[in-house]
């Protein structure tokens, strides 16, 4: 039997608990703003914006979350925002690999922060495989033929990326510096644009995130040769990856993780992270993520999100320093 003695200790004990854990009984009791260091329509967006559609009621009934778009530097704008917040659990960010391994790596002067020792790791929000593409009117039909003619061609081969400093940038130069050449970098604006050149015939081959071009890969307009991934991608069983075709040392994977500034209270990074993988086991926010191509995570904890980010900062640094790649 429940006495009113016992509720009242109860009562005593709980109230204690939240006293030594302040941050924990009042968060959050205003909005969130969730940074996306890019323009607004691309898979990063989108994630940013599923994230606060359900973030803020799974923290507290009344809770909100508001997605700010921040681009600019290679995405390096935002994340520095970030940075500079308050370490409260108010200003968290949802970067890529381009924002968080790629231009750090680089020694860009915009980006002149460690993903983990400037952030503090909440939650890996999914992983996206890359593909080699060409256009299917080039007569180029596997990776080991695009190899062999950028073998032949010395820095004369052109290819397409979303942007200088990205990983669709970084993944098409690796590919031709593990070949033993090089190729000349064309970059575009989006991952729409890069197909795009493509098919115009003005850049021979490209590495993209397959949601961008999963579209112009199933109505013929490219040919996906290979994937980037140590594994093959179950949407594409029969395409190899580079690694098993032609170059055994390449692997290459892009993803998007929320981080929010060094610092933040264990116990709030905690329960964003449990709120976060949550929300990505929901069925409308796991599909929405699949769409485009990204493979959501669903039990990731700080802990691993800090190791996964230690991991693949390590990765990105030795392709960086590798290919020679300089954003300043």
């Amino acid at each position: 039997m429940i006495t009113r003695r016992h509720f009242g200790a109860q009562a005593a004990t709980f109230a204690a608990l939240l006293s030594a854990h302040p941050a924990l009984a009042a968060f959050p009791d205003r909005p969130i703003t969730i940074v996306v260091p890019f323009a607004p329509g691309g898979a990063n967006d989108l994630a940013g914006r599923l994230l606060a559609d359900r973030l803020g009621p799974l923290l507290s009934p009344e809770g909100r979350a508001l997605v700010e778009n921040r681009p600019g530097a290679g995405s390096a704008l935002g994340a520095e925002y970030v940075r500079r917040a308050r370490p409260d659990g108010y200003t968290l960010l949802v970067g890529s690999a381009s924002t968080l391994a790629v231009a750090p790596a680089s020694g860009a002067a915009s980006a002149r922060y460690h993903p983990t020792g400037d952030f503090t790791p909440i939650t890996i929000v999914g992983t996206s495989p890359l593909g080699v593409v060409v256009p299917t009117h080039s007569g180029i039909t596997t990776i080991n033929q695009l190899v062999d003619r950028l073998r032949a061609e010395p820095g004369r081969i052109g290819y397409a990326s979303s942007g200088v400093g990205g990983v669709s940038h970084l993944g098409a130069d690796y590919l031709a510096n593990l070949a033993g050449t090089s190729a000349q970098h064309v970059p575009y604006r989006g991952g729409s644009q890069t197909a795009e050149s493509l098919i115009k015939g003005e850049t021979l081959y490209a590495v993209d995130q397959l949601g961008s071009v999963v579209g112009q890969v199933r109505d013929g307009a490219l040919r996906l040769l290979a994937v980037t991934t140590r594994t093959r991608d179950a949407n594409f069983p029969s395409v190899p990856t580079v690694a098993e075709a032609v170059l055994p040392d390449y692997e290459l994977t892009t993803w998007t993780v929320m981080v929010g500034p060094k610092d933040l209270p264990d116990e709030v990074a905690q329960s964003l992270s449990k709120a976060a993988n949550t929300a990505l086991a929901e069925p409308r926010v796991r599909e929405r993520l699949e769409s485009t191509g990204t493979t959501p995570v669903l039990d990731s904890s700080p802990a691993s999100t800090r190791a996964f980010l230690d991991r693949e900062f390590g990765l990105y640094t030795k392709i960086v320093q590798r290919i020679g790649l300089k954003l300043d």
